[in-house]
């Protein structure tokens, strides 16, 4: 989608609807043309969720909360909650084509929410964050980031009343800043995030002991390896928080070699983005691990280091996340980015010539052992150190998962240490060891018959049982061809499940589905799996019994549409899950 195109598309909407459009859009006639279309959509974006937002503030003065934005998901107001919704009613109350331009009732707004605030803050400049972690030098430097845009957004707007609340937001940020400064952190990305406050707070104030303490933390090295991977491998939420960092660091100090990194991991998720716009999750270290998730907080960093590098391709993927938030603005807003764009103007001549997003690639990551392979819409993600260690999608038809499973001493979830390469098949392995504990040897002293003080270690094991699976994953046209080769201990029941998003159709192929246990087993022949415009066929089946949950394996996965292949040690089958062509 052309960027002319932003406007035209998001005024039509206002007249089809009837509305004038300041009061459709949050945007005037007033003004000079300046802004770009991306951030004439911002200002709508911010102005379609500003009932909301208002709604959840506390504006009776007597309460405890007075001010606060309480968070539906916990009851109570969050320091990094206020802060957001301080910045972006600021962003709001800031811009001249804003229908909320210097209103007066986003300046009561705002300064109450500063107030709560100023009595959330302790007595040693920190912030808590309620839902677990308390004087919080690194939650007060989200806090921080997020007020240093409004307070810049302040100083420039010479006629804005608010004005008067800069001596307040300076006095709550110097001694936020000094805490930062002087404090700790928990996870690799605080230190650039505290890093990143600091970097801002120095911009505003230069005092001495943020560039020490800024230094300190570069001195460690920069968690991004080869391929662009941070350390926490969180492609939805902590990714673009370094990066992010990295960014106000490398602008405010004038720091170059900081770009580096974010380039590195801007690339690099350039691979990690479905064709449907999805975000990779399968193989994150944090709390988006397998959340469905969307590329809007990205949206910036593309478009500022496309428009720095003269980049086509992240030129193209921030026109593509532009053009999800048009179309489903629910995940992806670009309301979010209002006060940034505000202070970007640069931002808003960017002619960088586009260039095509990759869409034909098989990728491994060395590092976390994860592979990932495009084949037009064609999706795949094989995954190391991880019991789901396949996933593909295309056109709508999504397999979330792939797993194996064997009822080996409770033990028998198939999870392989590492990935490996023979020519175009990539392997995973498993190798489990079980036994039999003999009593104590004579002589030896038995501590007391308390069986949790036994050491086990020290008796003498008997009728060891071995296990050995491996799992070959060769990409064809159109899919994988999937070879399972489980020996060792004879007759252990397995399990292969394919897991698939809901929403299709299951049904048989020239196979035999038979219903049971919570599953669908297919016996012989070939299963389908059809939504939206692609289907997966897989086969052929195998199913020598109906033991659907394995003890010592996973769960089901939550909503899932399970298709299961069963049998018995030693077991060996060879299958194909290929798009229907």
């Amino acid at each position: 989608m052309k960027r002319r195109d932003f406007i035209s598309r998001t005024s039509g909407a206002a007249v089809a609807l009837g509305l004038p459009l300041d009061r459709s859009l949050g945007i005037t006639q007033a003004g000079a043309p300046a802004e770009s279309a991306e951030e004439l959509l911002a200002i709508t974006q911010a102005a379609q969720r500003l009932e909301a937002v208002l709604k959840m503030q506390i504006v009776d003065e007597q309460d405890p909360q007075a001010g606060g934005f309480i968070s539906p998901a916990y009851g109570f107001a969050l320091a990094a909650l206020n802060a957001l919704e301080i910045r972006n009613l600021g962003a709001l109350y800031c811009h001249r084509r804003s229908a909320h331009y210097h209103s007066p009732e986003l300046a009561r707004r705002i300064d109450l929410a500063l107030g709560w605030l100023e009595r959330a803050q302790n007595a040693d400049g920190t912030i808590d964050l309620p839902t677990t972690n308390f004087h919080s030098p690194p939650d007060t430097a989200f806090v921080v980031v997020d007020l240093v845009l409004f307070y810049r957004l302040l100083e420039k707007d010479l006629a804005a009343p608010l004005r008067s609340l800069l001596p307040r937001f300076e006095k709550f940020l110097r001694r936020a800043a000094e805490a930062i400064a002087t404090g700790g952190i928990h996870t690799p990305n605080h230190r650039w995030v505290a890093a990143s406050a600091l970097a801002a707070c120095y911009r505003l104030f230069r005092v001495p002991l943020y560039l020490q303490r800024i230094e300190a933390w570069l001195a460690e090295g920069i968690d991004c390896n080869a391929d662009g991977e941070y350390t926490e491998l969180s492609n939805a939420i902590y990714n673009s928080v370094s990066n992010r960092a990295l960014l106000t660091i490398a602008e405010s100090l004038d720091r170059p070699e900081l770009f580096e990194p974010v380039r590195r991991n801007l690339t690099m998720m350039l691979h990690c983005i479905h064709p449907d716009g999805e975000v990779v999750t399968d193989y994150s270290r944090r709390q988006d691990k397998l959340v469905r998730s969307w590329p809007g907080n990205y949206y910036l960093h593309y478009r500022i280091m496309a428009t720095r590098d003269n980049d086509g391709r992240m030129a193209t993927m921030a026109d593509r996340i532009v053009g999800q938030a048009q179309e489903s603005p629910a995940p992806v807003s670009l309301g979010y980015e209002l006060a940034e764009l505000m202070l970007r103007p640069e931002l808003r001549e960017e002619k960088v010539v586009r260039a095509p997003l990759p869409d034909n690639y098989l990728r491994h990551f060395r590092d976390s052992d994860v592979v990932r392979l495009r084949r037009g819409q064609l999706s795949a993600t094989i995954v190391a150190r991880s019991s789901r260690f396949l996933s593909a999608r295309s056109g709508g038809a999504i397999i979330e998962a792939v797993r194996l499973a064997s009822a080996f001493f409770g033990k028998g979830q198939f999870i392989a240490n590492r990935l490996e390469k023979d020519g175009e098949t990539w392997v995973l392995r498993q190798e489990l060891e079980a036994a039999y504990y003999q009593p104590f040897a004579t002589g030896e002293g038995i501590p007391q018959p308390d069986w949790e003080k036994l050491d086990r270690n020290r008796r003498q094991r008997s009728h060891i049982c071995r296990l050995r699976s491996e799992v070959r994953l060769t990409p064809i046209a159109g899919g994988f061809e999937l070879a399972v080769a489980i020996d060792g201990t004879d007759r252990v029941p397995v399990a292969l499940e394919f897991w698939f998003r809901p929403g299709g159709e299951l049904a048989a192929a020239g196979g035999e589905l038979v219903a049971a246990n919570g599953t669908t087993f297919l016996v012989g022949g070939n299963a389908k799996y059809r939504q939206g415009q692609a289907t997966w066929i897989i086969g052929p089946g195998r199913a020598e019994h109906r033991w659907a949950n394995l003890r010592g394996a996973e769960p089901p996965i939550e909503n899932g549409t399970p298709l299961t292949l069963a049998g018995f040690t030693p077991f060996r089958h060879r299958l194909r899950l290929v798009i229907e062509s």
